[in-house]
């Protein structure tokens, strides 16, 4: 297996050096090996972006032997699905007699997105086959790959190009699900054959006989005694809170006394009250929102202060607030959209008009 640190500086600079973001999660499996589940983050390229670029990150089809015999032996090892279907039917990805991953493919001509937004490779009928357990199998059986990706690893590498927020979610999940369970029943039985036919049965206590358990497989135990990372992600988040005029959040401790909570620092100041105070004394420096701020301060929690950020990439995400939340909902709206502002009076102002009350201006909202 691989770290992190690798992975990325590999990813940067040889396959795929527009990044602005990676996330990825390792999972572990009962049988086999682990492997990791990766998302990566292109810089915006919406201007000039056709389903042809992704040509240049993501093959689905045999490379030619004759200019490329390292990337023909890789995708015969590891990029190939089947030999499935009639040839097959037992193949573990048949369900139905058909096969689950929907191979294999049609031909395709160029790489196009279907009318669901999803990409549908480039898979040219050119006659190049590889053979598996005595079946030609051509670029209709090939499983999405990057040779960058394929000869720096040797391993199955399937790539693809992700274009919708359930995919993100299904990343997501893996990160946030937790460890695998394991259901473990105790019960006492007889411990000789000669048992007398009717035993004292002793009162039963269902609760402690049931237990849930985590299941710990051995790549897992070795991996975590290790200290190795089990999802890792770049770049930092800083969350920031977003709350209305002299509501701001404050840790409220045993014994404290309403007057010591008042004069308490979190109570006179926040991270989006000092966002105010830092616009207010470096007007060069008004070009950010409240969510951009962390890309280029950062916040020191101790002194409530935000310092001009040494060079490190740091992106900000505001705390969701529901639309029920009403005037809190609209402030973030705002937040999100108006630079440099200097006091909540500032972001309620628009064309020189101060809204107040339940009103906010619809003007950058328009914008």
């Amino acid at each position: 297996m691989f770290f992190p640190q690798p992975i990325t500086f590999h990813l940067k600079t040889s396959c795929l050096p527009n990044i602005s973001a990676v996330l990825y999660t390792v999972e572990f499996q009962k049988r086999g090996l682990p492997h990791i589940h990766c998302l990566v983050w292109l810089a915006n390229r919406s201007s000039d972006f056709d389903a042809s670029t992704v040509d240049g990150f993501i093959c689905a089809e045999v490379p030619d032997f004759r200019t490329d015999p390292l990337g023909y032996a890789l995708v015969d090892e590891f990029m190939m699905h089947g030999p499935c279907g009639q040839h097959n039917k037992r193949c573990p990805c048949m369900k139905n007699d058909k096969c689950s991953k929907n191979y294999p493919k049609s031909f395709q001509a160029e790489t196009i997105v279907d009318d669901f937004g999803f990409m549908i490779y480039k898979r040219r009928d050119d006659d190049r086959y590889i053979v598996k357990n005595g079946i030609k199998l051509d670029n209709r059986s090939v499983v999405p790959y990057n040779m960058a990706l394929l000869k720096k690893y040797c391993a199955h590498i399937n790539v693809e190009w992700c274009n919708k927020s359930n995919m993100i979610k299904y990343l997501f999940k893996y990160v946030t699900k937790g460890s695998d369970r394991a259901k473990v029943y105790f019960e006492v039985t007889a411990k000789t054959a000669n048992a007398s036919p009717e035993p004292q049965v002793a009162p039963r206590n269902e609760i402690q006989e049931y237990i849930d358990a985590r299941y710990l497989s051995i790549c897992e135990a070795i991996w975590r005694i290790f200290e190795f990372d089990i999802h890792f992600r770049i770049p930092a988040v800083e969350r920031l809170v977003v709350h209305l005029p002299n509501n701001n959040y404050v840790r409220y401790e045993p014994g404290i006394t309403l007057a010591s909570l008042l004069e308490s620092p979190a109570a006179k100041s926040s991270m989006l009250t000092e966002w105010f105070n830092t616009n207010a004394r470096n007007p060069g420096y008004r070009h950010l929102t409240y969510c951009d701020f962390p890309t280029e301060w950062s916040w020191h929690s101790s002194d409530r202060l935000w310092r001009k950020r040494t060079p490190c990439h740091k992106i900000g995400r505001m705390y969701y607030v529901h639309p029920t939340a009403g005037e809190l909902y609209y402030l973030r709206m705002l937040l999100m959209i108006v630079k440099g502002a200097t006091s909540y009076v500032d972001l309620r102002t628009f064309s020189g008009t101060v809204y107040v009350g339940d009103r906010y201006p619809l003007g950058p909202l328009k914008k």
